[in-house]
């Protein structure tokens, strides 16, 4: 445990071991470590809460999908011209809303990618080496504090001018720690110089990364809004003039069933139940990848 104590050591100390307290001790790069979670776990929430935004954007494209359908449905029915032509507009504009917003999700889906590889990838990554260069500091930390231990061991029995064992034999143990310290030395200079690089990358890419991808997704909800707005503009169908009083509450009292209209219409109705089929498949795995 003694390289661990060595984080609050004095200065006078961490001078003695060799390297600048800035370094040895209070060490900035491990220290960003806890700024590199924080970010973690903003992009975190950033990416659970867009997720929740398009999930919500595409509950409302559906509600327009179904607001499409009913009015086309009752401009069908409409006897009347105009109102016909008023329902079916009214109609067909919600189904494009509809289809603007599935484009609108198409083009986000990839920012939460894009997002997710900072997450899950650079930012372990990152961390990783850190955790390796700390490693590497302490190991270095423990061979000084041998040597330091030795050269005081030395200087104690110097003072009393009694022999050392380990000195009359060769001193061997006392240059095979200082060998192990310049290696751990080297590994150490190494591991820091790949952490300052890795942490300037991640920095940089964290400062554009995030700007870019929240523009790239307020431009796509305003392109979306603009168009929507662009739509409802053109249609300008109200008021609508329904004459009630033609159609009303008239209901006929049996139907009247024709074998081969009904043979038309089931065909009809397959195509049409097909290509709902494939467009809710479509819609259900852009679902998928919130």
């Amino acid at each position: 445990m003694k390289h661990r104590v060595v984080e609050n050591m004095s200065s006078t100390t961490a001078d003695a071991l060799g390297l600048s307290r800035a370094i040895l001790c209070n060490d900035s790069l491990v220290k960003k470590l806890e700024e590199l979670e924080r970010n973690e776990q903003m992009y975190r929430g950033l990416i659970d809460h867009t997720k929740k935004v398009l999930k919500a954007f595409f509950d409302v494209s559906q509600v327009h999908k179904a607001f499409g359908d009913t009015f086309a449905s009752i401009g069908v029915r409409e006897p009347q011209a105009r109102a016909s032509e008023a329902f079916t507009q009214f109609g067909e504009a919600h189904r494009q809303m509809e289809k603007l917003g599935i484009k609108m999700l198409k083009n986000v889906v990839p920012m939460l990618n894009d997002l997710g590889t900072y997450l899950h990838k650079a930012v372990p990554d990152t961390k990783l080496t850190i955790k390796k260069y700390a490693d590497a500091k302490f190991e270095y930390l423990s061979y000084c504090l041998k040597v330091k231990e030795m050269d005081d061991e030395e200087y104690s029995y110097a003072a009393l001018q009694e022999p050392l064992y380990r000195v009359e034999t060769g001193n061997y143990e006392y240059r095979l720690i200082l060998r192990c310290r310049q290696e751990a030395r080297s590994k150490f200079a190494k591991l820091r110089s790949d952490v300052l690089i890795k942490m300037e990358l991640l920095d940089q890419k964290h400062v554009q990364d995030i700007v870019y991808q929240l523009q790239r997704f307020v431009v796509a909800l305003a392109t979306y809004h603009n168009d929507c707005h662009e739509i409802m503009k053109k249609t300008r169908i109200f008021p609508i003039e329904v004459d009630l009083s033609r159609s009303t509450f008239v209901y006929e009292s049996s139907p009247t069933f024709q074998d081969g209209a009904d043979d038309v219409d089931d065909d009809d109705d397959d195509m049409l139940q097909a290509e709902e089929a494939k467009e809710q498949q479509q819609q259900h795995d852009l679902i998928g990848e919130f």
